[in-house]
């Protein structure tokens, strides 16, 4: 999260070579592929995560994170749904895998849907900016601008009160710029 990727590539690589068994080494690729995903390298992050999978084609947390990759980028949705929805049947009622399904129903513009797993998704993980930021998207796509005010006044609050490790300033900008324009977008309405 601080983003010193350099010293976390060292860490895994000292990692893996202390691994011991398969399931350690899977841990550390999908580490790894966390690592890709948060510097941009997509490409290394889903050959670590199929690579995981390959290994252990029940991993739900792999195929979690690899669907919602896909589903963040717009791309691969039709896989990213099937590898949420296992992961979904393996770990039943996860607010996390919600908030993934959520998401590619979005993309997909399947909004009644996204937005039924969304508030499954909020009820299960409560003040999670990121849930709050993807409920306010698909709220305001349906044309329900105060209900995406109240859910991304919720996502700003999050991100600026996380702890310092889980504070994003560029998602809090990104939020912060769809809540001022949708207030505007209010107060026009209301002339």
């Amino acid at each position: 999260k601080a983003k010193r990727f350099d010293d976390e590539r060292k860490t895994l690589e000292a990692a893996d070579a202390l691994a011991t068994g398969p399931a350690e080494k899977q841990q550390i690729q999908f580490m790894r592929g966390a690592m890709y995903e948060r510097e941009k390298n997509f490409e290394a992050a889903e050959k670590e995560f199929r690579a995981v999978l390959a290994a252990d084609p029940e991993n739900a947390g792999a195929m979690n994170y690899l669907g919602y990759m896909f589903a963040d980028r717009n791309i691969n949705l039709d896989e990213a749904l099937q590898l949420i929805l296992k992961a979904l049947d393996l770990e039943p009622g996860n607010g996390a895998y919600e908030d993934s399904l959520g998401w590619v129903y979005y993309q997909q513009n399947r909004l009644d849907q996204a937005a039924d797993e969304l508030r499954i998704a909020v009820n299960k993980v409560g003040s999670d900016p990121t849930v709050h930021d993807h409920l306010g998207d698909v709220y305001f796509k349906q044309g329900k601008i105060r209900e995406a005010i109240q859910q991304w006044e919720v996502s700003v609050s999050g991100w600026k009160t996380a702890v310092p490790g889980d504070q994003d300033p560029v998602e809090l900008a990104k939020v912060t710029k769809k809540l001022e324009g949708a207030k505007v977008k209010v107060s026009e309405k209301a002339r």
